[in-house]
């Protein structure tokens, strides 16, 4: 998956009389300033749950929001099995760096709640928010695949998966090579280590941070190969006594496309 996010936004604010400082970036009034007049749009790929009443959770990979002058906003929602999710919603408030949505509806649904969108210069960092959704209490969070600024820290007991297997790590514009072992070591804090083992005895290294972890999967986003700049994202399932079921991970290294596929044996 090649991740991607953009943000283009144009505000227009009655300040009541107040000062803006636009070199600080900072209101100073003493009353909240809300968008009179804004556009907001913003789009990115991800990871991310939702989660409503007793339902199971719903993965999801895509967002797409969208404002218009009257600050009424469209939430579109883009599910791990292809369902696509459209949510209604107030833009009341905005920022450099933050936007507020108040929730409207969910497709047909009654909904409420507040959406929390952060961003830094042009990329989208991530979406969160709780409420209802036809009185069931709803919960979403979603977070930028190639996000590496202001990550909320992953908790929870340090493991290590390993095993050996066959896969295939492929570089663009070099030959696939075999991979014959492949290992996993996560941190409390979340900091994570992706690292395979190649047929001639090369081992490849990708450090990043777990962004998922259930019984099953968990999820790394990758942001360094050793001195190398890397962005992607791998998904690793997991089984007993720590052994490694798969791995597909993609993204890029130093602007070359790479990918792995890995099966334990």
């Amino acid at each position: 998956m090649k991740i991607r996010s953009t943000l283009a936004y144009s505000l227009a604010f009655s300040f009541m009389g107040a000062p803006l400082l636009v070199g600080a970036g900072v209101l100073m009034s003493p009353t909240p300033v809300v968008a009179q007049a804004a556009t907001l749009n913003l789009a990115g790929e991800g990871e991310g749950t939702l989660a409503i009443g007793n339902r199971p959770n719903q993965t999801v990979t895509f967002v797409a929001i969208s404002s218009r002058p009257n600050r009424q906003t469209d939430i579109s929602w883009r599910l791990a099995d292809g369902n696509l999710l459209q949510w209604n919603g107030q833009l009341i408030s905005a920022s450099a760096t933050q936007a507020q949505i108040r929730l409207t509806s969910a497709g047909m649904a009654d909904a409420t709640g507040t959406l929390t969108v952060r961003y830094q210069g042009n990329r989208l960092i991530s979406v969160m928010g709780s409420g209802t959704i036809d009185g069931q209490a709803m919960s979403i969070r979603f977070t930028i695949g190639d996000d590496s600024v202001s990550r909320p820290p992953t908790t929870g007991t340090p493991r290590n998966l390993a095993q050996a297997g066959h896969g295939i790590f492929g570089l663009q514009g070099r030959p696939n090579r075999p991979i014959t072992f492949a290992l996993v070591s996560v941190q409390p804090n979340g900091q994570a280590e992706l690292s395979v083992r190649m047929a001639d005895g090369t081992l490849i290294t990708f450090g990043g941070q777990q962004t998922r972890n259930n019984a099953y999967e968990l999820v790394l986003n990758l942001s360094n190969a050793g001195v190398a700049d890397a962005q992607g994202t791998a998904n690793i399932r997991h089984g007993a006594n720590n052994s490694i079921k798969n791995i597909v991970a993609n993204g890029s290294m130093d602007g070359q496309s790479f990918f792995i596929q890995f099966t334990g044996h």
